[in-house]
């Protein structure tokens, strides 16, 4: 399946900040359960593997995925505006690391709904979204943002789907993590019905 004419190439992690996210950086991540129940939405390089190497991750980059397969993983190819090629409630977790930032509203409607149809009723969507700092910097360098995603846009897209357990900022305090272009903004979702 070739990837969409608008998706725009994932950049390759540079290995030294690579393991400082993963072992320094990602508490949230660290925490789910390891294993095939975890949904990796637009995996890129593999950030989540590193935590995870059970995962299942889905990406709309041709070059990412194929060098996760190299690597033994199970990564699909797969335009994540379309319907997910997943069964009905195959997942207990789907994680969307730095992703939905690059995506429309109406997109992000899809996925939201794509998202609830793949995970079992209680499973958890954990959306790590960059904060303002972050995104802006993803804009001035070319990385693909499209939507500033923040706690009115994800309440949005859990309305009728989801039910909001957690939102917090990682790793540092908001106070202090709106200067730092890596702190994140997170969401505990539970599916509902």
């Amino acid at each position: 399946m070739p990837a969409p004419a608008d998706i725009v190439p994932t950049a390759r992690p540079v290995p030294w900040r690579l393991w400082i996210r993963v072992h320094l950086l990602e508490r949230t991540l660290r925490r789910l359960p390891r294993g095939p129940g975890v949904l990796d939405l637009g995996c890129g390089w593999g950030f989540y593997f590193r935590i995870n190497p059970a995962a299942i991750g889905i990406d709309g980059d041709p070059a990412a995925v194929g060098a996760l397969r190299a690597e033994g993983r199970d990564a699909r190819l797969g335009d994540l505006r379309e319907r997910l090629p997943f069964e009905d409630g195959a997942f207990g977790h789907v994680v969307a690391h730095d992703v939905l930032e690059h995506f429309a509203p109406a997109d992000l409607e899809r996925i939201a709904g794509e998202v609830h149809r793949v995970l079992r009723p209680g499973g958890r969507f954990v959306v790590l979204v960059p904060n303002r700092a972050g995104y802006d910097l993803g804009l001035r360098e070319g990385a693909g943002h499209v939507t500033f995603v923040g706690a009115p846009e994800v309440e949005a897209l859990a309305r009728g789907r989801f039910a909001l357990e957690a939102s917090y900022p990682e790793p540092l305090p908001r106070w202090l993590g709106s200067r730092f272009v890596h702190n994140k903004e997170v969401f505990v979702l539970r599916r509902e019905g």
